[in-house]
């Protein structure tokens, strides 16, 4: 019916006949759809209308599989947002980051060059590694959330973008990893 995904998502299927059926969307729009060609008999309905979803479903990028849950970071992965994180507040309070503190005293003294060098790094590196995972949550979005279903605005749509936005990489790896087991046990 050339709806978007999101206007089309949740509609009813409210009649059928041997040449049409008609859907109506959560915007209470009815939307006929013709069946081309008409069918001959109601046995062809389901046949039918399996091959239109799956027709409409490869036009539109959406797979069969759907991500349901939510994988968070585990081991490195767990390390890399902290490290952004932590960057990020450098670049930010950079001024609050001296001799005597906390971070600076007990933390950071571990950081390779000491924690003058780690604040140089993360002055220099924040701004472009903040673009980089909203590139990378764009796409982790549109390349991968969308297909598989996962409906934006919605918590687990929160939960990979979030994570997607510290992490990047990490997060489209966990999705490809939940795909590639769904397509194992199918």
């Amino acid at each position: 019916g050339k709806l978007s995904h999101r206007s089309a998502r949740g509609a009813v299927l409210t009649d059928i006949s041997l040449s049409a059926m008609t859907l109506q969307t959560t915007d209470d729009k009815k939307h006929k759809i013709p069946f081309s060609p008409p069918m001959k008999t109601w046995s062809d309905a389901r046949i039918r209308t399996v091959e239109m979803d799956r027709v409409a479903r490869s036009a539109l990028d959406i797979s069969p599989i759907r991500v349901t849950e939510f994988v968070g970071p585990s081991g490195f992965w767990l390390i890399v947002p902290a490290l952004f994180l932590l960057m990020l507040v450098v670049t930010w309070n950079a001024d609050k980051i001296i001799p005597g503190t906390w971070l600076y005293d007990d933390l950071l003294k571990y950081f390779p060059g000491g924690p003058e060098m780690f604040k140089t790094v993360g002055s220099g590196a924040a701004v472009p590694a903040t673009l980089a995972h909203v590139v990378e949550s764009w796409y982790l979005d549109t390349s991968r959330l969308q297909k598989y279903g996962v409906e934006r605005g919605s918590a687990l749509w929160f939960k990979w973008i979030g994570t997607c936005m510290l992490e990047g990489f990490g997060a489209m790896k966990r999705i490809d990893a939940i795909v590639e087991k769904q397509t194992l046990e199918a």
